[in-house]
């Protein structure tokens, strides 16, 4: 089938070739366009297997209609799934999406954000690794409009989705004291990142406000480098202590999914004992063992928030304000 121009479907549609081009390019609402146009405009133009001229397209009006999607680490489920709402969300808005993964290196996540601003891309959605927000200021986009997610500043960030991580962490080792534990255990990772900060604080309060003694024996750091060694280690550690944990708080679900296989391979006899609970949520949980309560972060709101945020800063350069959404605790 011949390609259709913009043009044809003006035509085939009785519209102008101005609204047509509002339309396909995701401005329809903006316009005051009728959905029964816009619908007929679309219709026409996926009947025809139409496909626009991205190069013509970003001379003429400014944009690329392109956005990056910058994360430590796109084989996380989470940021994965988060991935997928952002791609279909952006379509909807007519926008395509680069993803790119800095590997917690803020030297390359320094580097990919230079490239995409070289490819002239209109804004960048980003978990960053940088440990403070100064140093997101020196190492992220300048005047490249931004909104920031999962790893947040909250007090030196307009521009973020963010969820309750305090709050959160504080229901899940709420959840394990009424179980009857108190020999809680906590699996961290990069203590500087300020959503683990804020998941510690939240984890160390309960125990304060419960009347249980902190032990900071409890809390493992693990070396994300060779994560499996390091998690047998840590369970090696909070299991053999002379008063061991019954339970263990995971601040993600990367290190939740390593501490099954761990518990599972070494300590077999640990499986019916224990409880894990974990930030994130994977259907790994719903069957493993040991039993698994989760914290459930909103996946589709997230990616939601993050385009109209970002669309919103790309097309009137309005600042907006910073979103805080709620997990939902899941238990098992």
């Amino acid at each position: 089938m011949a390609k259709i121009s913009i043009n044809k479907i003006a035509e085939l549609a009785g519209v102008s070739k101005t609204t047509v081009s509002f339309v396909l390019n995701g401005r329809g609402d903006e316009k005051n366009i009728s959905l029964k146009t816009q619908e007929k405009i679309i219709g026409i133009a996926k009947s025809h297997n139409y496909q626009a001229n991205y190069v013509a397209r970003s001379l003429s009006m400014g944009k690329s209609y392109t956005i990056g999607f910058v994360v430590p680490d796109i084989s996380n489920p989470f940021y994965g799934k988060i991935a997928r709402y952002i791609e279909q969300y952006a379509e909807e808005k007519g926008y395509s999406v680069m993803v790119a993964s800095t590997g917690e290196d803020i030297k390359k996540e320094r580097k990919i954000l230079n490239e995409l601003k070289a490819r002239q891309i209109d804004g960048v959605i980003l978990a960053s690794a940088s440990p403070n927000a100064s140093e997101i200021k020196q190492t992220s986009s300048g005047n490249l409009p931004t909104v920031y997610f999962d790893r947040v500043f909250l007090e030196q960030q307009n521009l973020y989705v963010d969820i309750n991580n305090s709050e959160s962490s504080s229901q899940l080792t709420q959840l394990l004291i009424n179980k009857g534990h108190k020999r809680i255990g906590l699996i961290s990772l990069s203590s500087y990142l300020p959503n683990i900060k804020q998941r510690i604080s939240g984890y160390k309060n309960t125990l304060e406000n419960e009347g249980i003694e902190l032990d900071s024996e409890l809390i493992v750091d693990i070396d994300l480098s060779h994560k499996k060694e390091s998690i047998k280690q840590a369970l090696e550690h909070l299991l053999q202590m002379e008063n061991p944990a019954t339970a263990i708080l995971f601040l993600n679900n990367v290190l939740a999914a390593n501490g099954i296989w761990a518990i599972n391979n070494y300590y077999p006899e640990q499986t019916d004992k224990l409880l894990f609970a974990s930030f994130d949520n994977l259907d790994l949980f719903d069957y493993s063992k040991p039993k698994v309560v989760s914290a459930l972060q909103p996946n589709n709101e997230i990616a939601k928030h993050c385009i109209n945020m970002l669309c919103k800063q790309i097309d009137d350069s309005e600042e907006s304000e910073g979103i805080q959404l709620k997990t939902t605790i899941i238990n098992r």
